[in-house]
């Protein structure tokens, strides 16, 4: 394209921008680049499930090329790329337009891309979209982004290595040897140059040669852009690089990933923006050309919507509406009932949603503008649909929106008149601190370190964009915390930015906790804002005293400098926060919570006198108010006293002892920390991560279900309703619990039930906990052969213990038994797979007696046989795991949704409690006697005594029985039997989708010698059969759906698994069992030792074996030479990251030498990878090219396994086939090089299970 001032070289069909033509200069873009990566649209995207904020960078080749439209004003030209099935996996399932229009006269060009997705095609995720140039490094180096921020900026070579210094993550260089002495000693990085979206609207570069350029991008309309005006983007930076951003998580995290799920259909135009390119005469100021850049976005913005785009997807001016009115606040406790109008508000339409939730939408438009001082707006030009209006008004906290939806048709002219807000007030404001205005600008931000500096922000007023300012808290605030004194301090130089770390680890259960909120890195990139989050906790009167109070305000994760809070106002989580009080009624509650007091200890005293006298009674119900502690008894012929204390019909227990012993459990009558309790961690939807709300399952009601001679079963239920929302996890809970004649123990289960209208939420754990004597229980069992002498939980507190790299993992320095110091404890040393975990627990040998764990069945719990779970560890702590992220990630996150009905039974499992007869035995009996009991358990099942009906019996289930054979003609001709296959039956789903369900029932067996295997006491519903295969890569599933109902026997016949095959082996790596065990495993750290495992075959569960590669591999990287090396001793388990120094770590690359007589150029090999783990990882696949970019082959960001970490030797299964063009490779020596290329933490890797590289396919079957 080109007109009298500009010429644009675009790539076909590619629709790469590879040159711009200016007067006399021949290229304004880089011409040491390869032309793709010049001038291009690209994308970040993932599969659907996908965990984090990064996957598969795509620029946007397209495949097609047509000329729009081409006359004497005007040129537009198409790009296209169209999906189909074929390209599953390989590329984003997205039909992509890329326009390109010039006009006659215009110094400059625009462009515009549309983006559709089918309902029919797969889900999938989306990061970042954007449009990138890359300019000539020779001619521009002055960047300008605003009038109070342009600088001469580094050249890209000052990044390199030996000019640069890496500093806390990546994107932050310190500069040592720039090429340009005036920039050393100063920080580089693209962050410190972000802008939110209503500020982007032009930003760029100046050439300041003769005659001085200017290369500008401006946005005339932010309506395609993701999250609304506050939302934060990059714009220019060093390369000389400049970026228009549509879409971004960055400053949000998963938050702003754009999710789409199968069946939804969507269709989007992002843009159009304009490149604009001015000049000079020579002996002008070069900055006169950032003046003509603002004139020239003026003009751009005055004329939107352009009318020139030939898209019927994006519309003119009269294909648009509008929409005004007034916007007033009311707020007694400020104007005493007077409307208040809303001066400079922001009023905005955006998709239908709760208030506040634009700043999280990014499928759909957004249209914003602000308030005058009046409180009146306009927003002009609005796409037809359907919106919600919302706004937030600086002064005032919370969010606005609209109660009806406002449909947008063409050229209506909507008045909603006036609109009131009332912000979120209780009663009138004793003291407050901060600004509520969505930033944390006006509190104390601290000078940078002199030593990394930006010397644009030096005496700024964006001065938080230094580098490293998260530092300065410990430098300031040494020994104690920040303390803050409302009347006293001054929030402008004692209130800290950001908090961003605590002192005192050793924190108690808090009147309010936000539960880990947040991703969105706005401390390590040089914000002052993120998300805005708003949270209001109620603090009963009775928390206060007349005179002197404190509020403790605790950022209770620290794993990291970047973890932290960013007050936008007063000391409320990220959110502004008031101490309120009605004064009209505080006398009157100070004189009634005085008689609340006096008389609170006579009627604890009183209930307790009133449960012994009832202790006769086989089973007493009381009344009870005030949440009182009683005594609940069952007594059955004194083989077993169970005592379970209530708090107000809580269900929690407190106490447990065997006929003639103290009690089991960890506290005493009188303490109030719980030693038995059901619990769950819950998060509202669409909340990233597998970290949430932990809440202790607390009953409201009591009910006696069954009461005969033979069984007593007993239900505590809490139920949900919407007054509960955000406090409780929106679930109907029952718990319950089963006592029988004649057993040493108790049955326990419970039912979770959630409703269609319910909210949704998300459910990341759940489980049972037993926290057991620790001066009785000291020998834990977990196996055979893992079982031990345990420390006590004392030598896990501060000055006993050193922690290590994650929060659970400490080095016992000075322990109450000196035996155990140089150990390292950690509780995921203990994990096992579900199939394994049936019985466990702890053995005290004064008296002998034995405390056990038993799961009969793995029916109900979550990831199928492989999935692993934790179990016992030091507290002593029993666990009962129903669900949890453990090992695989958000993946295995249970998430519901509105509209989506649920309803679960977890258990029952049974509590077993044994002892010795006398002293003359040794008590590990207690072991094998808890042993015999789990077969007795797991012949029983499934029990016929549960009473809920949600509990079916044997004669209400059925059963699949068949033979499963593996087809593979490369290793056999004839079918092969699938000795010890997984067999199951589990939610339909996709082949190994099993491995990450977690909503419903699985049910598992394993073949035998000939293949026939026999699934029983299947739950009624319906089902897929799934299988894998030790020895064989991939996963089987049947293509039928099968349907259980009560009492069917279902015989399959013969089931045949056809691996995943296209040639014959030319060489193979490790074995395919989902493990990386056979690898070689290291002898870990001696000074980081777990004794339990020395000399084990899990030798893999000690700690710091990612440490040992760099001391293995000090200098280069691992090289494995087929036919030479042996993989159990040269191939490492894990491909980790290496260590550069204390904070710094880089990309490892292993390399596969192989040697082939002969190659077939023409045909395709195929390079098998199975993972047995994965965790915030990328591996790229080069063949005989080393430095090919890009590479053959990549993953994409991949896992949150968090196996390595956590001294697993498997995770989650992943399977990856890559293409290799015989044209690759050659006769003789080749080599293929893995790269695992993200590295910016020790325990990011991947473990692999087995590689295996085939010829292309041959006639001869069995080669």
């Amino acid at each position: 394209m080109e007109n009298e001032m500009l010429q644009v070289t675009l790539s076909n069909p590619d629709g790469i921008v590879t040159g711009l033509r200016f007067h006399d200069i021949e290229n304004l873009l880089e011409v040491g680049n390869d032309e793709f990566n010049r001038g291009y649209w690209d994308l970040v995207w993932s599969k659907a499930g996908s965990p984090g904020t990064k996957g598969t960078l795509d620029r946007i080749e397209a495949t097609n090329f047509t000329v729009i439209e081409e006359n004497e004003e005007k040129v537009e030209l198409s790009f296209t790329r169209l999906w189909n099935s074929t390209l599953e996996g390989k590329q984003v399932p997205l039909n992509i337009d890329k326009r390109f229009i010039m006009l006659r006269g215009s110094s400059g060009f625009y462009t515009y891309a549309i983006f559709e997705r089918l309902a029919e095609w797969p889900a999938f995720n989306i990061d970042n979209i954007r449009m990138a140039f890359k300019l000539n490094k020779d001619k521009f180096h002055y960047m300008a982004i605003a009038d109070d921020r342009q600088r001469f900026m580094p050249l890209p070579d000052d990044r390199l290595r030996g000019r640069g210094q890496a500093l806390a993550y990546p994107e932050a260089v310190l500069l040592v040897n720039p090429v340009e002495p005036e920039f050393k000693g100063e920080v580089d990085d693209k962050y410190q140059y972000s802008c939110k979206s209503e500020d982007i609207q032009v930003h760029g570069w100046i050439s300041t040669d003769d005659p001085p350029v200017g290369f500008w991008q401006i946005t005339p309309s932010i309506e395609s852009r993701s999250a609304g005006p506050l939302k934060q983007y990059l714009t220019s930076h060093v390369g000389p690089t400049t970026l228009a951003l549509f879409h971004s998580v960055h400053y949000s995290g998963a938050d702003l990933i754009l999710r789409f799920q199968q069946g939804e259909p969507w269709k989007k135009v992002f843009g159009p923006i304009f490149i604009y390119i001015n000049s000079l005469l020579d002996g002008d100021d070069p900055l006169l050309l950032w003046e003509d850049a603002k004139q020239q976005m003026v003009m751009e913005v005055e004329s939107w919507p352009y009318d020139f785009p030939a898209s019927e997807d994006f519309p003119s001016l009269d294909q648009r509406g509008s929409v005004s009115g007034r916007l007033l606040v009311q707020d007694r406790y400020v104007s005493n009932g007077q409307y208040i109008s809303a001066n400079a508000a922001y009023v905005g339409l955006a998709a239908p949603g709760d208030a506040g939730s634009w700043q999280r939408e990014c499928k759909g438009y957004q249209f914003w503008t602000r308030a005058d001082a009046d409180g009146y707006f306009s927003i002009s030009n609005i796409r037809t649909g359907n919106y919600s209006l919302y706004a937030w008004v600086p002064g005032f906290i919370g969010d606005y929106r609209y109660d009806f939806n406002i449909t947008i048709t063409e050229t209506c002219d909507i008045d909603i008149g006036d609109l009131v807000y009332e912000p979120p007030r209780h009663g009138p404001t004793l003291w407050e601190i901060g600004i509520p205005d969505r930033s944390a600008a006006e509190f104390y931000v601290p000078d940078p370190n002199p030593g990394y500096i930006n010397k644009l922000y030096v005496n700024h007023s964006d001065r938080y964009r230094q580098y490293g300012l998260w530092d300065r808290y410990a430098e300031l605030y040494p020994e104690g915390d920040l303390i803050y004194t409302v009347n006293i301090d001054n929030y402008t130089k004692d209130w800290f930015f950001t908090q961003v770390r605590i002192n005192d680890p050793l924190t108690k259960l808090a009147l309010f906790s936000t539960g880990q909120i947040g991703k969105e890195n706005t401390i390590a990139r040089h914000g002052i804002y993120g998300l805005y989050w708003l949270f209001d906790v109620e603090v009963p009167g009775t928390l206060f005293f007349e005179g002197n109070n404190t509020i403790y305000l605790t950022q209770t994760l620290s794993i990291s400098p970047f973890q932290g809070v960013i007050n936008c106002r007063s000391p409320k989580g990220a959110g502004a926060a008031r101490s309120e009080q009605e004064k009209a009624k505080k006398q009157d509650k100070e004189a009634d919570l005085r008689r609340h007091r006096r008389g609170w200890s006579c009627a604890i005293d009183a209930a307790i006198e009133g449960a012994r006298a009832a202790r006769s009674t086989p089973l007493k119900e009381l009344e009870l108010h005030n949440r009182l502690e009683v005594t609940v008894l069952c007594d059955r012929r004194e083989v077993m006293v169970w005592e379970v204390t209530m708090l107000g019909f809580s269900g929690g227990k407190r106490w447990f002892r065997l006929q003639g012993m103290v009690a089991v459990l960890g506290s005493s009558r009188r303490s109030k920390r719980w030693s038995w309790y059901w619990d769950v961690v819950w998060s509202e939807t669409g909340s990233p991560g597998t970290t949430g709300t932990f809440e202790l399952i607390n009953g409201s009601n009591f009910n006696v279900i069954v009461e005969n001679e033979e069984q007593v079963e007993i239900s505590f239920t809490r139920p949900w309703d919407v007054s509960l929302q955000g406090k409780l996890a929106p679930l109907n809970l029952d718990k319950r619990y089963i006592m029988l004649r004649n057993s040493s123990g108790f049955y326990s289960y419970a039912i979770y039930e959630h409703l269609e209208e319910w909210p949704g939420f998300n459910l990341p754990q759940t489980r049972i906990v037993f926290n057991l004597r620790k001066d009785k229980f000291q020998y834990m069992v977990v196996a055979d052969n893992r079982q031990r002498h345990m420390p006590l939980p004392d030598d896990r507190l501060p000055k006993r213990c050193k922690e290590l790299a994650t929060p659970e993992a400490v080095l016992l320095v000075k322990p109450v038994e000196p035996e155990f110091k140089g150990e390292v404890d950690d509780k995921y040393q203990y994990s096992c797979e579900n199939k394994d975990l049936q019985v466990h627990g702890w053995i005290c040998n004064d008296p002998a007696v034995g405390f056990w764990q038993i799961t009969p069945s793995y029916e109900f719990r979550s990831g199928g046989p492989l999935k692993q779970q934790l179990s016992s560890h030091v507290g002593p702590f029993t666990l009962a795991m129903f669900l949890s992220a453990h090992y695989a990630g958000e993946d295995l996150v249970l998430k519901l949704k509105q509209g989506e009905p649920w309803k679960k039974v977890f258990g029952p499992v049974f509590i077993y409690l044994n002892s010795l007869l006398d002293d003359n035995h040794d008590p590990l009996w207690l072991w094998q006697d808890a042993k015999e009991q789990m077969l007795v358990e797991v012949q029983s099942w499934p029990y016929n005594f549960p009473a809920s009906e949600d509990f079916p019996k044997h004669n209400q289930r059925g059963s699949v029985s068949g033979r499963l054979q593996v087809c593979d003609r490369y290793v056999s001709d004839e079918n092969i039997s699938a000795n010890c296959a997984y067999v199951g039956l589990a939610p339909q789903g996709e082949p190994g989708s099993w491995q990450i369900e977690c909503k419903d029932y699985q049910f598992w067996t394993k073949t035998d010698a000939n293949g026939y295997f026999s699934v029983n006491d299947i739950r009624a519903g319906d089902y897929n059969v799934y299988a894998w295969v030790p020895g064989f890569i991939g996963d089987y599933r049947n293509d039928s759906v099968i349907t259980i109902t009560e009492g069917c026997v279902i015989d399959l016949g013969d089931l045949v698994f056809e691996p995943p095959r296209d040639g014959p082996t030319l060489w193979a790596i490790g074995v395919p069992n989902r493990s990386a065990a056979e690898f070689h495993v290291p002898d870990p750290d001696p000074k980081y030792i777990n004794t339990l495992y020395v000399n084990h075959p899990d030798k893999f569960r000690q700690y710091g074996l990612w440490e040992r590669y760099a001391e293995l591999y000090p200098e280069e990287d691992l090289v494995y030479t087929i036919g030479v090396s042996d993989y159990s001793k040269d191939w490492f388990f894990a491909h980790v990251t290496r260590k550069v120094d204390d904070n710094t770590y880089k990309p490892t690359t292993w390399q596969i030498k192989f040697n082939l007589d002969n190659v077939d150029q023409s045909g395709t090999y195929n390079l098998r990878l199975a993972l047995a783990a994965a965790n915030v990882s990328e591996l790229q696949v080069r063949v005989n090219d080393p430095k090919a970019d890009p590479p053959l082959y990549t993953t994409g960001v991949i896992g949150h396994d968090n196996t390595i970490s956590r001294h697993g030797i498997h995770g989650l299964y992943r399977l990856y086939s890559v293409d290799v063009g015989g044209a690759r490779l050659v006769a003789g020596d080749n080599t293929i090089f893995l790269t695992q290329a993200l590295s910016s933490s020790p325990l990011q890797g991947i473990m692999y299970d087995y590689i295996r590289l085939e010829g292309p396919p041959s006639s001869n079957s069995n080669t």
